[in-house]
């Protein structure tokens, strides 16, 4: 158990010390929902429509963006070996890298995204559903973006291999996430609680399956 709050820990400091921490994706997010009524108009009723969607697309874009430097930086320095020879679980090694990482650089992405819903023109329960979402999918997110970074590590232009591999798997959880903010602007409280509750399941089950598919990534990346 030591050793995997090392490593969890390791990957939070490196990613405060060499990537900015959470500056970085928050920035990112924060631009991508900033500019949207540029592009559209400011017309509020076709703001607020759009405004989990596009919650969703940002917090997409963002955590895609993070996902190059987790094993990237292993794989050229010789770490990944070291990890894959470690006396524990591959699997669950894998699992506290990747929730290092995220919890370092990701963190923030749910209150921003409360923030602008109500930019948006979302009420502040609904702007407060849409963030709480966001939350319950960001450890599906973030462990498929790891699995697709584990894949292209050591890979030149590996980021738009890990966007190839990552987004398509994504789409499931943000549907769900953006779905119970579509089901809040309706009113429908019922539906959207248990939207949120599918997502919650989404990323449970992406915790339970994809660290021993990145675990197999990083076997594969070594050998």
């Amino acid at each position: 158990m030591s050793a995997l709050l090392q490593v969890f820990a390791r990957e939070a400091r490196l990613a405060w010390a060499g990537g900015g921490g959470a500056a970085g994706p928050a920035a990112f997010f924060l631009a991508c929902i900033s500019i949207v009524p540029l592009a559209v108009g400011p017309q509020a009723e076709r703001l607020v429509a759009m405004g989990p969607g596009i919650a969703a697309i940002a917090a997409l874009l963002a955590v895609v963006q993070t996902a190059e430097r987790l094993f990237a930086d292993d794989a050229s320095d010789g770490t990944l070996e070291l990890y894959v020879l470690m006396p524990v679980s591959p699997a669950l090694l894998a699992l506290a890298k990747v929730l290092g990482q995220s919890a370092a650089t990701l963190a923030p992405l749910p209150f921003i995204a409360m923030v602008g819903g109500i930019m948006f023109g979302l009420d502040f329960a609904q702007s407060a559903l849409v963030g709480l979402a966001l939350f319950c999918a960001l450890p599906a997110l973030a462990l498929i973006a790891g699995f697709a970074g584990a894949l292209a590590a050591g890979v030149k232009r590996g980021g738009l291999l890990i966007a190839l591999i990552a987004i398509p798997m994504m789409i499931p959880a943000l549907i769900f996430a953006s779905g119970a903010g579509r089901a809040a602007l309706e009113g429908e409280w019922d539906r959207a609680w248990a939207t949120v509750l599918l997502t919650l399941a989404v990323s449970l089950g992406t915790m339970a399956l994809m660290p021993f598919g990145i675990a197999a990534a990083m076997r594969a990346r070594t050998g």
